[in-house]
């Protein structure tokens, strides 16, 4: 009998070929959707790019106060896909049903929670710091979005409902249809086209919420009308029972959000001090981080495909299952990540100038989207790992290695290189680079020493 330990052995078979090509094709359509739906941003930011420096930098400030009041939305939605993908399997229905209703409830409390949160972050801008006229800019902007915030949450929760039923090409097909949406009403309102009102960087705020309104309707009709999910529909559960599961979402999505939060808040803490060394210096970091964030929605959709296949070999209780999963979801994600590390090596100044010509900007962002295309590999493995373990119910540690990895060392590495060695936006990114290294080596680390201990039960 050959002494190959058994998971060696999977590696050199077909076995890990098979799951690696299963895990591609759930994660292709995922891909896609997530960045049609980065493409939104994207495109706005391009769009405001041509309205000049002071308005793409009011866009960078204003994401930034957004995304943090949006964080708990987005640690709790994460804790979603694995179950509902388990119990989807096993064709639960009461279980099922169960998870919906919880979503939908903790999507209530979430919207007013982040509402209130929104609201005081615009009630205290002004501890920014910001140049006054960015300020004003970003406070106009963020006085709309508010509004928009129930649809937001409302299709953030759906559409991972929709995806861990396996109906991913059907929520690309919906992204797609909302991207397009999104670009044609903002196309006419931030340039006031036909004599419509021009509303610059307003315009983005309101049309974002009506493209998430149409898209959670066309999500919504998927989950009442689809006929292989009766099964659900038809079983009935007791509202303390979701009581309890809304309750178990929050018990892990807090600490998931809080990990989320160390790590945007870190990248916000980065926008906010080159905010104050110079707007042209916050409008190059803009269109990198713009840039940057559209190739890890991409890797959010190889990890929201890991997660779906861990919760299916849940279902059935296996390790070597699970280790399959883990292993091809991180690998595809830095498979994939390979392209756009060398276009931003290769190609740095060609795909800035698609955003702005202002010769300052564009010799700043260059330089910023060449370091960036340094980390896209580490990006790559720590987005896949944070979300293996999330699909293990493993959020505290992960949080406390994000906060030693951005807060101890990479913060104030970027800090001292950008103020007191005078690299300026570089400095910044520089610490960025160091965090995501340490966080990729660490949660690696830690998934693959969970599972050797995990047991079925567990």
């Amino acid at each position: 009998m050959s002494s190959t330990h058994p998971f060696l052995r999977l590696w050199r078979g077909r076995v890990l070929r098979a799951e690696l090509k299963s895990t591609f094709w759930l994660a292709l359509p995922l891909m896609l959707g997530e960045l049609s739906s980065m493409l939104m941003g994207l495109t706005g930011t391009m769009m405001t790019g041509r309205l000049g420096e002071t308005a793409l930098a009011a866009s960078g400030i204003a994401s930034v106060v957004f995304v943090l009041s949006m964080l708990l939305v987005w640690g709790s939605i994460r804790m979603i896909p694995t179950p509902v993908a388990e119990a989807h399997e096993l064709r639960d229905g009461t279980r099922v049903r169960t998870l919906l209703a919880a979503g939908l409830l903790m999507g209530l409390v979430l919207t007013v929670v982040c509402s209130a949160l929104l609201q005081l972050g615009i009630g205290h801008f002004d501890l920014l710091r910001q140049d006054p006229e960015v300020a004003r800019l970003a406070i106009g902007y963020l006085h709309i979005i508010v509004y928009s915030m129930p649809v937001l949450i409302l299709f953030a929760l759906l559409v991972n409902y929709v995806d861990a039923f396996g109906y991913v090409r059907l929520t690309m097909y919906i992204s797609f249809f909302g991207l397009a949406l999104d670009i044609f009403l903002n196309w006419l309102l931030i340039f006031g086209r036909y004599g419509l009102p021009r509303l610059g960087i307003s315009a983005i705020a309101l049309n974002t919420g009506i493209s998430h309104a149409a898209m959670a309707l066309a999500l919504a009709a998927v989950l009442w009308r689809k006929a292989e999910l009766q099964y659900f529909r038809s079983a009935r559960t007791q509202a303390r029972v979701v009581w309890r599961q809304m309750l178990e979402f929050f018990r892990y999505g807090i600490p998931s959000a809080l990990q989320i939060m160390v790590e945007f808040a870190a990248f916000g803490a980065g926008t906010i001090i080159i905010g104050q060394i110079s707007k042209t210096e916050q409008a190059a970091h803009q269109i990198a981080i713009n840039l940057i964030s559209a190739t890890y929605v991409t890797i959010m959709g190889v990890s929201t495909a890991g997660m779906i296949r861990i919760g299916q070999a849940l279902a059935y209780r296996s390790r070597v299952r699970i280790w399959l999963a883990g292993v091809s979801t991180l690998l595809l994600a830095m498979l994939i990540m390979v392209v756009p590390t060398l276009a931003f090596l290769l190609f740095p100044g060609s795909i800035v100038r698609l955003y702005i010509d202002d010769p300052a900007v564009l010799g700043i962002a260059t330089t910023l989207v060449f370091l960036a295309g340094f980390f896209q590999l580490a990006d790559a493995a720590q987005a896949s790992t944070i979300s293996l373990l999330r699909a293990l119910n493993d959020v505290l540690v992960p949080s406390a290695i994000s906060f030693v990895a951005f807060w101890l060392i990479g913060i104030p590495l970027g800090y001292w290189l950008a103020i007191h060695q005078d690299w300026h936006a570089k400095g910044i990114w520089a610490g960025y680079l160091v965090a995501l290294l340490v966080q990729a080596v660490w949660f690696a680390a830690r998934f693959f020493g969970l599972l050797r201990r995990w047991q079925p039960g567990a």
